[in-house]
């Protein structure tokens, strides 16, 4: 959030947590906007009328625990589609209307690698970053010729804390997948997107696959230091 302020953008975060945002305004100097993004006339009605030249689709739920994809509940299934689809597809609806009229603006969605290389104990969320996969591909056919770019950003393990709920506890969480590991950070995911913003005009970043130095390919090994 606070690259893309030095980089000279008015940024509009968008969130449920008011509190959450309100903090985040005042470290970054972004406007907060409290919002569920599972709700289209809600979305529609208050990013519709923001004229905005960059979307970036970030919203992302994971469970709260490990669970394998025969025992996920049908209301953990639903709150996962809410976010990571319905949210995702919700945005697009409010501001690429927008963006095809003036002939400008800059689609990015971040996926992950397990959309392609699933991670054990987080089925539905593998199965929704697959759909946003295949929704960018699909999404760049239908702008094609509008001048209005798709970029889809699929980050291997960043150290944001989603794993620790993959462990008995978060304690276990954290020694299985983060200590002793150099995963990626926030501000990596957040420099590559600064890159691709910044790309002239008639280049379009389309895909692009950041993971640790220390991951293998799809995710399935990690070099432990």
């Amino acid at each position: 959030m606070r690259e893309l302020r030095i980089g000279g953008l008015d940024v509009y975060a968008v969130a449920r947590s008011a509190e959450d945002l309100t903090a985040l305004a005042e470290e970054t100097g972004c406007e907060p906007l409290a919002l569920d993004i599972s709700h289209r006339d809600a979305v529609m009605g208050l990013l519709g009328s923001l004229d905005a030249d960059v979307l970036i689709n970030n919203a992302s739920s994971t469970l709260a625990r490990s669970t394998a994809s025969w025992e996920t509940a049908p209301a953990d299934i639903d709150a996962l589609l809410d976010v990571n689809l319905r949210g995702t597809l919700n945005c697009l609806a409010a501001v690429v209307p927008g963006m095809k009229a003036r002939g400008f603006g800059h689609i990015v969605n971040l996926g992950s690698t397990s959309g392609t290389s699933p991670i054990p104990g987080m089925p539905v969320y593998a199965m929704t970053k697959a759909a946003v996969h295949n929704l960018s591909q699909t999404l760049r056919l239908d702008l094609h010729g509008s001048g209005v770019r798709v970029t889809e950003i699929v980050p291997g393990r960043v150290e944001t804390g989603a794993h620790l709920a993959l462990g008995r506890d978060r304690d276990e969480g954290r020694r299985l997948f983060y200590d002793g590991f150099e995963s990626l950070q926030p501000t990596d995911i957040a420099e590559a997107i600064m890159f691709v913003l910044g790309a002239p005009q008639r280049m379009d970043v389309s895909y692009m696959e950041i993971v640790p130095t220390d991951q293998s390919y799809g995710g399935s090994q990690f070099h432990r230091r």
